[in-house]
């Protein structure tokens, strides 16, 4: 017994059987209806030739060419012969359709094909701001095709260079090599010849290259828009005191010039020349006697020259020995003079020696080869002459004594 206000569902196997053959039908009846609005939207496809371009409108440069890309489509028709051409320019204008890359004057759209070309148009000079309206035309049997354009002349800017280094400022000693990589842009519409100048401080070499190239330029031509890397090569004199020295770069072509300013950190370098007494590399001694001789030492770079410590390599039995030892510094342009006291052996015999000096310091040294000319001690030629003067006296007696004999 059901529970007063509730009531039993519905029960009819007939209304169910109908219910489930509707529901098959409509099913059914699905993939049917999607197909046949597919065909009524293919049979509503347009068919035809066309003719467009993605640019119906656009701007140009007096005297400069221009392209414009267009399209030939072919929907649902058989191959068409389709005759090109230009139509509504005036005088003075040059025009030219290009397909793959060459002139042509017709083109064969293939069923359901499309066929890429490019207008070309080189406007005269005047008319700047002003609007052309023109019409590309195309013709394929008694089927006439018109794509209507227009096209505005534009001021063309003139050429505007830019000069940007990479990295303005370098440093090194003035044995250094300094190259700058330095950008030159033409910024404008108009191509030109650019023509490179310099300004450097006295004595300083500067040459230009483009790129990593070995060829030295004084200009080179670069077209609207157009940038190239240029190599600044900067040699500063070998007797450049450290300091800093600025370079000015500059590019000059027609109405429009740019410069820009380079840096060169010289550190300085320290460079030591030794020289005998009175800048002469000979002297005398005597065996066994201690001979001093007077060495300057000389820097000619433009850093000083420190530490610079005496040494050398005399003969065997010999001694050589500095006054002072070692050198703390040398300004550039300066000299300090050393004693060179040297003493040859007590056997030493009469004749020529070589005796190397040296001074190294920090990055800087040199050596020189000092001829000694000994010569033989005083007593020894007494003794000798004593020794002689014996002989002759004992060779005297005896021829005296036995002589007669």
């Amino acid at each position: 017994m059901n529970p007063a206000g509730i009531r039993a569902p519905f029960s009819n196997p007939t209304t169910c059987v109908a219910t489930a053959i509707l529901a098959v039908g409509l099913v059914s009846a699905a993939p049917q209806a999607h197909a046949q609005t597919a065909a009524s939207a293919a049979s509503q496809s347009p068919t035809g030739l066309w003719l467009t371009t993605p640019y119906p409108e656009f701007s140009a440069q007096a005297g400069k060419n221009v392209s414009v890309p267009l399209s030939l489509a072919n929907r649902g028709l058989p191959p068409q012969r389709v005759e090109l051409g230009v139509d509504g320019l005036p005088d003075g204008w040059k025009w030219e359709i290009d397909g793959g890359g060459k002139p042509v004057t017709a083109a064969i759209a293939g069923s359901d094909g499309t066929v890429g070309l490019t207008l070309k148009l080189t406007p005269p000079t005047g008319d700047v701001g002003k609007g052309i309206n023109f019409a590309v035309s195309g013709k394929a049997g008694t089927e006439a095709l018109k794509l209507p354009m227009v096209v505005t002349l534009a001021k063309t800017e003139p050429a505007k260079l830019t000069l940007e280094p990479k990295l303005p400022a370098l440093r090194g000693t003035a044995k250094s090599a300094f190259d700058f990589q330095v950008d030159i842009k033409n910024d404008g519409q108009e191509d030109s010849t650019v023509n490179l100048l310099s300004k450097a401080p006295p004595g300083f070499q500067v040459t230009f290259k483009q790129g990593y190239g070995s060829q030295e330029l004084t200009s080179l031509p670069l077209k609207a828009g157009e940038s190239k890397t240029l190599s600044v090569s900067v040699q500063p004199p070998d007797n450049a005191q450290a300091g800093q020295y600025p370079v000015a770069v500059a590019a000059s072509g027609g109405t429009a010039s740019a410069d820009t300013k380079l840096l060169l950190d010289i550190t300085g370098r320290p460079s030591v020349s030794l020289s005998g007494p009175q800048g002469r590399l000979s002297g005398d001694a005597t065996a066994g006697r201690e001979r001093t001789f007077t060495f300057t030492l000389s820097n000619s770079g433009s850093a000083p020259a420190r530490d610079l410590k005496l040494s050398a390599s005399p003969p065997s039995g010999w001694k050589v020995t500095f006054h002072p030892e070692k050198v703390d510094e040398i300004a550039p342009g300066g000299t300090s003079d050393v004693g060179v006291s040297m003493t040859p052996s007590t056997q030493a015999i009469a004749g020529d020696y070589m005796v190397s000096v040296r001074a190294n310091g920090e990055g800087a040294s040199d050596s020189a080869n000092f001829r000694v000319t000994v010569r033989t001690s005083t007593l020894w030629g007494v003794t000798g002459l004593g020794v002689i003067g014996a002989s002759a006296l004992m060779l005297a007696f005896a021829v005296t004594r036995y002589g007669r004999r």
